[in-house]
């Protein structure tokens, strides 16, 4: 900071005074004697104290350049030191789980960007996700990390449609007619610009995007404390109302509500035989003959939308519009609570026309969708909370052995009517959410069960772990289970020609890819399991030193071996790989009848090299079930590298019902090299096991961002109650987990806005202290008691104060607030 006339009389024991964060401790000496005046980044005072010799006070107060300034009796001053404030959102739990989940979770939440942008009326937007609802969700977590929160809300509201539409993505294009422009144009529900060379749509059958626009103005103006800003969205926000209260695709006048065609919870395809209706498109909904009916996650997203732009309508000064806001809000609710709430969770869907009937192999009105987790946290009353939790720790209960949680989209899944790409226990039809488990837990913790919401967030831990580090958006609801069949082994004795190393192998016999000095011995022999598959690998020593099968136009291998078969089959598993070109050989399958069927051998498609063996062993995405064609079988080493390897691979019988006179292995003119190991034919079609649990259909990084928002809000318990945290609800709920002393920051980077606290319980002295400080003024504080514990006194910096005792269920709350700007120590007598 510079040498200034003082520093001599006022010295700090500071390391890095351009780096010094809330709550640390600052040594202060000085051989004068006065008073000392502490001010924070906004120049308020936040510690005074007289100083004779040497002092220690606690960091706090705004962000920035803090100024430290000595007194002397007569008021002058006398010396001035400055240091630099800053501070980053962190949970610090001396390695334990919370902390390393929130390190993942930032992991997680910028693998997928962390920022793109785009070009809109010659003006540059940043954005996660350029879907309105994904960039929302992420905007919860990442608002605690990322400075630029504004963006994306500025390009929804700079292109709302006239009537108060708001798009629900943008995507590059070219010019000329496309897809989206031809089946949505029937209700101006895809437009084009920048010249053509940007998309703006709107899925026809969606009905959540103005509720995520509003809450994104929200979060977005909490985060960044702007006002100014916020209020010149607001004329957006209402006509953004105003539209989905009264277009005929989104308001249902029969019940008042916001309606939808019928989809699995808030996603954007219909059933089958509506989508039929529909011109034969998920997204289409047509007026006159889609059956709408009303789900009750688009009502409490756009009831709790209502609640949020009343605080913003208030604050601009535009109370009747706020009070008009929270009326329609309280008549909403009304109503959905009538129509969808049957005491234990809300039911999913409830159809305009009550003839109207779905028959998809489950009881409609027992399923638990993903929106009741979400509506814990949007409109939910105590009572409904804790039923809506029991609703869930029933499904955990009852749930499949193999599930990875109880966090599904939907409960139990349907048998039927959603097509091949929401199969039984995948994406929406049955799999398992992190956004769930975040919005669970963030529940949970509200509601009086804090130990469940801290195990919640244990097992998504242990999840990432699984995923090195990386929170997925969405599991498989069910493990795949391995279909019965029966197999039969193909006998290589009489075509095999190469040995796996030199010293097995015998006269004329092709050591493994022609190169004794760079073979692959350890290769295990006799009846083997790779990958599920069971393979008789020849040993050389009982084959006169032959122990696969090397197919190549190079000199020395076969150019073409063909075996005998004389068997139906439905597939055929090879044990082998390829070295040199990537299109190695051809596959052919000749039938009794004189046809055949042909695939090529072709690195990437169907198998993999030898060196540094790779598939998607360690990729953290889904996989098909019919691209999971190859899979490393088995790892090995030589003098001359030590990642070698063979792979099994699945191919398909074209033609199942003719019987197979043989199968030949074919090689091409480009020197590649081709080896077969062994070879097993099927009963049944080709299947490996997955090697991952993951789903498909959604980031990971919204997902991630509920992990963030019940990590920070709900265990850690700061929540903003003004704007950029000027005011702060602090609630530690580290005593429903088995972390006793933990470090938490909060931070809005858009604002510098920050709460800080270090906690400390202590059952052998039976105390809980804790050390907090805010950019704002004022702390309402609510620590959660150990269970089986009171409090007999309370004291705030060594004085004892009143506190009142507040429970939720069974869980004990001591509450207190603090009202005077700095950092301040709060103690807990435990009896």
């Amino acid at each position: 900071m510079g040498k200034d006339p003082g520093q001599d009389v006022l010295r700090l024991s500071l390391s890095d005074p351009f780096n010094v964060q809330p709550l640390q401790r600052v040594h202060v000496a000085s051989n004068t004697p006065g008073w000392v005046v502490v001010r924070d980044g906004e120049h308020r005072i936040y510690k005074e104290f007289d100083l004779h010799s040497e002092a220690e006070f606690i960091v706090g107060g705004a962000l920035g350049t803090h100024s430290i300034n000595l007194y002397g009796h007569d008021q002058k001053l006398l010396a001035q030191r400055m240091f630099r404030t800053s501070c980053t959102t962190h949970v610090d739990d001396n390695d334990g789980p919370f902390g390393k989940l929130l390190k993942n979770c930032y992991w997680t939440m910028c693998t997928d960007g962390p920022v793109r942008a785009m070009r809109f009326h010659d003006q540059i937007f940043t954005f996660w996700d350029s879907w309105l609802m994904d960039n929302t969700q992420t905007l919860k977590g990442m608002k605690y990390f990322w400075p630029d929160v504004t963006s994306n809300v500025d390009f929804y509201a700079h292109s709302q449609r006239e009537d108060g539409m708001i798009w629900e993505n943008f995507e590059s294009r070219i010019p000329y007619e496309n897809y989206w422009d031809w089946v949505f144009q029937y209700a101006d529900f895809s437009r084009s610009a920048e010249n053509g060379f940007l998309q703006l749509r709107r899925a026809p059958v969606e009905n959540h995007v103005e509720a995520f626009f509003v809450e994104a103005l929200y979060f977005a103006w909490k985060a960044s404390g702007d006002t100014a800003w916020m209020t010149q969205h607001l004329n957006a926000a209402l006509k953004a109302v105003h539209y989905a209260t009264n277009d005929p695709y989104r308001w249902s006048e029969k019940f008042r509500l916001l309606k939808r065609g019928f989809t699995i919870d808030t996603w954007d395809f219909l059933v089958d035989s509506e989508a039929k209706i529909a011109g034969d498109n998920i997204m289409r909904v047509v007026l006159d003959k889609t059956h709408f009916g009303i789900f009750f996650g688009d009502n409490t997203n756009f009831i709790a939308g209502l609640i949020r732009l009343a605080e913003m309508l208030d604050a601009a000064g535009l109370s009747g519009d706020a009070t008009q806001a929270r009326a329609t809000a309280g008549e909403m609710q009304s109503r959905i609570d009538k129509l969808s709430w049957n005491g234990e969770f809300y039911r999913h869907w409830i159809a305009e026309d009550p003839d109207f009937k779905l028959d998809l192999g489950v009881d409609l009105d027992r399923q638990v969708a993903l929106s009741n987790a979400y509506t814990l946290n949007r409109t939910a009353t105590h009572q409904q909370a804790v039923a809506i939790v029991r609703t869930y720790q029933r499904i955990r209960a009852e749930m499949p052995s193999s599930s990875p949680g109880e966090f599904y989209a939907i409960y139990p899944p349907f048998e039927r009517g959603f097509g091949g790409e929401n199969a039984k226990w995948e994406y929406m039809n049955g799999g398992v959410m992190s956004c769930v488990a975040g919005e669970l837990a963030r529940g949970a913790f509200d509601h009086g069960f804090e130990a469940y919401g801290a195990d919640i967030l244990q097992r998504q831990q242990k999840v990432a772990e699984r995923f090195r580090g990386v929170v997925p958006g969405i599991l498989r609801g069910k493990s795949v289970e391995e279909p019965p069949r029966t197999f039969t082994h193909m006998s290589l004795a009489n075509v095999a020609n190469a040995s796996f190393a030199p010293e097995h192998s015998g006269k004329d016999v092709t050591v493994w890819m022609g190169d004794p000095d760079n073979a692959l011995p350890g290769v295990p022999t006799g009846d083997q399991k790779f990958r599920s598959i069971p393979f008789r690998v020849l040993d050389p020593s009982a084959n006169a030193g032959r122990a696969c099968l090397a197919i190549s136009s190079s000199h020395g291998f076969s150019r073409q071996a063909s075996v005998e078969v004389g068997a139906k089959a439905r597939s055929l598993y090879l044990l082998h790989t390829i070295g040199g070109d990537d299109l190695a050989g051809k596959l052919r399958v000749l039938y009794a009848d004189g046809s055949s069927s042909t695939e090529y051998i072709r690195k990437g498609i169907n198998v993999g090299t030898w060196w540094e063996p790779r598939d998607r062993e360690f990729e953290n995405t889904y996989v098909p079930q019919e691209l999971e064609r190859y899979q490393v079988a088995w790892r090995g080493a030589n003098s001359r590298f030590k990642n070698l390897g063979i792979y099994v691979s699945s191919f398909p019988i074209e033609h199942v019902e003719r019987k197979i006179k043989s199968i030949e292995f074919q090689a091409m003119e480009n020197g590649a090299k081709w080896m077969i190991i062994a070879a097993t034919l099927s009963d049944s079609d080709p299947w490996l096991p997955p090697y991952s649990e993951m789903s498909f259909g959604m980031p990971n990084n919204w997902g991630a961002a509920a992990i963030v928002f019940a990590l920070l809000e709900g265990l850690a318990g700061i929540k903003d109650a003004g704007i950029a945290f000027n005011s702060a609800r602090v609630a530690p709920r580290w005593a429903a987990s088995d972390t006793s002393q933990c470090k938490v920051a909060v931070c809005y980077p858009a604002s510098s806005g920050y709460v800080a606290y270090n906690y400390q319980l202590d059952p052998s002295r039976r105390l809980i202290q804790i050390e907090v400080t805010s950019s704002g003024d004022y702390i309402e504080l609510s620590i959660l008691l150990p269970q089986n514990s009171q409090a007999s006194q309370a004291r705030v910096d060594g004085a004892v104060v009143q506190h009142q005792i507040t429970t939720v269920e069974v869980s004990a709350y001591l509450n207190l607030n603090l009202r005077e700007r700095g950092a301040h120590t709060i103690t807990v007598d435990l009896k």
